[in-house]
This record gives structure tokens, sequence and C-alpha cells, in this order.
């Protein structure tokens, strides 16, 4: 009880509105004082001004000028949370045309500024039920408004305005939308309230309102014309204290399980639109993931394409220039002889040739290497035998075929090895066949396409040289990689005076992939975030259209306590859940696509768990980011122009 001091305090409330170069006066210098526990009825023509001023004494709009008190707090200057908190815990409004959510039931509807309260989900529950059943709609929780008639909507509307136990109830043209009888009812119940203490503000331009209220204040273009006055002070006095149900605290932010859920209601109530912004996001999705995927599986490929050059530690190629000097036989025996520490080295020559068996002729990279070396690398065979030191020294014409290449010579039922095919015209025996599965896809499978042949019999037979393309080094420590590579290099400008040479170790190697990797990374990656950024506008552009579109349920939000904030994280959790659905499904799709793919033997993508987050993330990221600027706008809204919207 506030004794002589009135409740809601106004002084000099004038408010203009803009109309194109015109301004227009709703109300002008309105000074009025109103009790806790008066039942008052704001009554005058349709322009008078009545709604105006129960907007601003609900604290939906902002007087143009003058002040406004609220149990002696200060409300015409106070910020947008403040105003937020005193709709949310002090004032409860009905409105003429009930303002319920469509896509939610009775009890949800009623529940909704306990939300924003804080209140935990059993306790609201409970008062919701409650509220109902004391107006007669406890058979009627589940029902949406769509299956109420205007009298029980209105007795939600009721509900929803003491779910928080505020002490005001403001109520706009409360019978305007319904029949006399269910009028009737709605007026007995607000009187009701007002002998439990609460303060009722009825507008209404309906005369027979007024024989319910105890005061009656007559506006006119904008100004009070007449006033009964207040209650006696006695009446005030005994009047009980209204129930208050939620604790009277500072809103937290709403939780994120109820922004999820009423994100989910949204989706589902327009599933056709949904379903094509969900479509975006998969391809978006799918296309930065699968190139993300591609990206991993090409760096993978080349990396082995590069252990080609020699799985050893060091590998020493000839300058470039038209001044190179050539790396010989003698120069592999020399490093294998004086440099210590070396688990092996082999020399290596490599050119070109024409293979064919029976009518079939392929075109084929071919080395010239020792059995050991092969095995170094990590070669594998299907069938047959690695070559032997009697073959290099017998210049033996026997070959290894690459998998694919010997697949492409001979029939499937015909056992390659013991049969002989022309390598340049001349004749050489099949005595191994490389496993196929050393490579991931024919782009960079250089093994599965490569024919081996003894070194000393690639030096004299088929390529009549001594020098070398490659001498790969093995050294037993990996610490040691270093100091022989300085050692070798001593050794040959020894032997070749200052001629330049390359020499390339394992740490060279993973420089080079970690550079394909990023470069690629980057490049593919790039592509397929050009279709998610697409998908990102597509995305801000359907929320745009659903702020639009359910302004009257924003500023409903607002007016039963939620703060801008509340609304734009409402709004981005929304779009962020739309993107995260739309990503889980991209990723299904791309996963399940993927392993039919590869279960055909070739793996074109790489599917990692951090490719799979990342492709995750990006959606979380497009959801947020593209869906900002849509839930800055519906935060941005007077609650007073949002409920005005049609």
């Amino acid at each position: 009880m506030m004794g002589n001091r009135p409740l809601i305090a106004l002084r000099d409330i004038t408010q203009q509105y803009r109309s194109g170069s015109t301004r227009i006066k709703a109300l002008g210098d309105v000074t009025l004082d109103i009790h806790a526990g008066e039942f008052v009825a704001i009554m005058g023509p349709s322009g008078s001004g009545k709604t105006t001023l129960m907007n601003i004494i609900g604290c939906l709009d902002r007087p143009s000028r003058g002040e406004y008190y609220y149990a002696d707090q200060l409300v015409h200057e106070s910020n947008p949370n403040v105003r937020a908190r005193l709709r949310r815990e002090e004032f409860g409004f009905v409105f003429q045309t009930y303002n319920l959510l469509p896509m939610a039931t009775a009890q949800e509807n009623v529940e909704m500024p306990a939300i924003y309260a804080g209140l935990r989900k059993r306790l609201r529950w409970a008062r919701a039920e409650e509220l109902l059943a004391g107006l007669g709609l406890s058979h009627r929780v589940g029902h949406y408004p769509s299956e109420l008639s205007g009298g029980e909507q209105q007795r939600v509307a009721i509900a929803r305005a003491l779910m928080n136990g505020g002490g005001v109830l403001l109520a706009d043209e409360p019978t305007g939308s319904v029949d006399s009888r269910s009028g009737s009812e709605i007026m007995a119940q607000l009187a009701a309230l007002s002998e439990r203490g609460r303060t009722i503000i009825v507008v209404s331009h309906d005369p027979s309102i007024a024989r319910h209220a105890e005061r009656r204040i007559e506006l006119l273009d904008g100004r009070i014309m007449a006033d009964t006055g207040s209650v006696s002070r006695s009446r005030i006095s005994t009047a009980p204290e209204p129930e208050i149900s939620p604790p009277r605290t500072q809103a937290p932010v709403l939780p994120l399980a109820e922004n999820v859920r009423t994100a989910l209601r949204s989706l589902r109530h327009n599933k056709f639109r949904t379903s094509l912004t969900l479509l975006g996001i998969v391809i978006g999705v799918f296309s930065v993931t699968a190139m993300l995927g591609l990206a991993e599986g090409v760096r993978r490929e080349i990396l082995d394409a590069i252990s080609q050059l020699g799985g050893a530690s060091i590998t020493v190629l000839p300058a470039l220039g038209e001044q190179r000097t050539l790396l010989t036989l003698d120069d592999a025996e020399a490093i294998r002889r004086r440099i210590p520490n070396l688990v092996s080295v082999t020399p290596e020559m490599s050119g070109g040739a024409t293979l064919i068996a029976g009518a079939r002729t392929e075109s084929a990279q071919v080395t010239a290497t020792t059995g050991r070396a092969m095995k170094d690398r990590g070669l594998a065979l299907r069938q047959g035998v690695f070559f032997g030191k009697k073959h290099s020294e017998r210049y033996a014409p026997v070959v290894i075929l690459g998998g694919l290449l010997a697949d492409n010579l001979f029939d499937q039922h015909v056992n390659p090895v013991g049969e002989h095919i022309l390598l340049n015209d001349v004749p050489y025996q099949v005595i191994g066949v490389l496993k196929r599965s050393e490579a991931r896809f024919a782009a960079f499978d250089l093994r599965a396409r490569s024919v081996y042949v003894p070194l000393m019999t690639g030096a004299a037979r088929l390529f009549r040289r001594d020098n070398l393309d490659m001498i790969g080094v093995m050294v037993s420590e990996g610490d040691q990689v270093r100091t022989a590579q300085e050692a070798i290099e001593a050794l040959l400008r020894q032997r070749h005076g200052n001629a330049a040479f390359q020499i390339i170790n394992q740490a060279e190697v993973r420089d080079v992939e970690n550079n394909i990797r990023r470069i690629l990374t980057l490049l593919l990656g790039g592509i397929g975030g050009i279709s998610l950024v697409v998908a990102g506008i597509g995305v801000m552009n359907i929320m745009l259209a659903s702020v639009a579109e359910r302004t009257r349920e924003i500023g409903l939000r607002m007016a039963t306590g939620a703060r801008p904030m509340d609304i734009r994280l409402q709004f981005v959790c929304e779009a962020v859940v739309v993107c995260v659905l739309g990503g889980a499904a991209g990723l299904l799709l791309l996963v399940g696509l993927g392993s039919v793919i590869n279960s055909f033997g070739v793996t074109l993508v790489a599917f990692t768990t951090p490719i799979l987050l990342t492709g995750l993330s990006c959606a979380t990221l497009t959801g947020l980011v593209f869906g900002s600027a849509p839930a800055q706008r519906a935060a941005d809204m007077p609650p007073v122009r949002a409920l005005a919207a049609h």
C-alpha cells in the first residue's frame, strides 16, 4: 500500500506523432494520479487518445514530453531493460484482439511472461494451469487459439496478464471482440480481480463498461475532460495485496532450451519455407566439407607421389640449368663407402617407354632401381618377387609392373607373372606385380602406372647411360639427417668442384607438403565457401521475411516482458538452429555419398573428424553471422508499433 502517494503519477504528458510532414498530437498536457487498488475506466471516442495513454502507462511507448513515475520510480527516462522489467513484473496486458500466439497452446500462451521472468518450467506450467482453472478453462489448457471461442481466448489473455502476479492490469477494449454474454463475464472477472487488490485500468468507448469501474476518466482530443476522482482512501487501504508468484528480480537471458524450443516451433509452423532454407544450407555445407575433404585427399596423394622421389631420408638430384653436373654410379658408390651411419644408398634412373602385351599397348614411366629400394619405399607385391642382386649384375631383362598397368595389359583371368612383354620393342619377363591399393585415385597413382627394372639393366639395356636421375639415401637415425646431408654436400663438392646439386631431406619434403596442403585447402575451401555464403544470404532473407511476418508476435513478447536482448537471441537462435540442422543433413549426405563412391575402391574424399567438425562449425557460424541483422531489426522495434502491425 502506498498511503496517499499515487502508484501511477503522470505530469504534463504530451505525445506527438509525425505523419509525413505533419505532427499529430495524440495527448496534450495530461496530468493524472492513479492509486493502488483502483478500478479505472478511461473512456472516449475513437481518436481521443485513450489507447495512447494506456500504452504510456504500460511502458509500451514513451511520451514526447512530460514526466511519468511508477511507485516513485522515474519511468519516462528509463532505459529499455528497465521498461521491460516493469512490463514483466508490474503490468499485465489484455488486448482487444487477444494477441495469442497461434502456434502455442493456451497453457503455453499463459506461461510466456514467466519464461522471461526466469521461472522454472515445472513451476510456470503449474501456475498457468492454476490460472486457467480459476477462469473456467481447465479443460482447454492444451487447445490452440483457433480451437477456442472469442470469450475463451480473452480469458486466456487475462490469465497471461496475471501470470507474473503484477499489480496493474491494463485492458484495451477487452469486450470489443466478444459477444455480450462473454463481455459481461470478462468484466465480472476484472471486477473480481479489483476486489482482490489489483489495480485495473480499462480503456473503452463503451458506456456500459463504465458501470463496472469505480472511477471514470473521459478523454477528448488528447485531453482529460472529466474525472470522477479516486475512490475513498478506506477502500484502497483495506484492499488485499495481489498474489505474486515469480520473484521480482531482473530476468535472466532466456535459457537456450527455450530459444531452441521456440525456434523449432516456428520452423514447424512454416515447413515449406524451412525446407527451402535447409536445402540451401545442405548444399553449402556439403560443398565446403567436400572441398576440404578433397583437398585432404589430394594432399595425401601428393605426399605419396613425393615419396616416390625416394623413400629415403635424403634425396640427391642433379642441379637444374644448362651447366648442371650429372650424378653418376661412382657418386653413389662414394657416398656408400665414405659417409657413415647410412642404411642404404640407392641410385635410380627413369624415363618413358612403350609397353606391348599381345594386342594391348600402354605408355609408362620406367624406373631402374633395386628391390631393396622398392621395399624401403613401402611398395608391396600382389604377385611375384622383387629384384635380387643377381638380376642387376646379369643385366636381366625382367620387370615389375604397377598394379593398374598390369590390369590394363593382361586379361583378368591371366596371371602376368611369367608372361613376356615388349619394352621399347625388346622382350622382358614379368617377375612381379605391385598392389593397386597403394594409391587412392588414378590422377596421382604414379606407382600403379609405373614399370620397374633392375638398376644395371636400365643403365645398359634401356637408357644406355651411367648418369643418374637421383640418389636416395636412408640414414640410420632421424636426428643424423642434417649431419649426413652436410657430409654428402661436402663429398660432392670435392668430387665435382663447385657444381650445384639439389639435396632434399624429409623436413623439406614436409614443408613442401604443408605448403601444398595450405594452398589446396584455401583454394578448394574458398570454392565451397561461396556456396555457403550464398546459402547464408538466403537464410538472412528468410529471417528478414520472418521478422516482418511476426511483427505482432515480437510486440507481444515485448509486452510480456522480453528485453531487446531476449528478442535478438531468439531470432539468432532460430537462424543457428536451421543452419545446424541443414549442416548435419549436409554432412550425412556427404558421408553417405562418399561411402558409396569409396565402395568402388576409389577414395576421392578423406573424411576426418576435424573436417566434419569444420563443416558443422561453418554452418553454426553462418547462422550467427547472417542471422544477426534480422535479429537486430526485431530487437530494435518499438513495442507499440510492433503491436499495431497488421
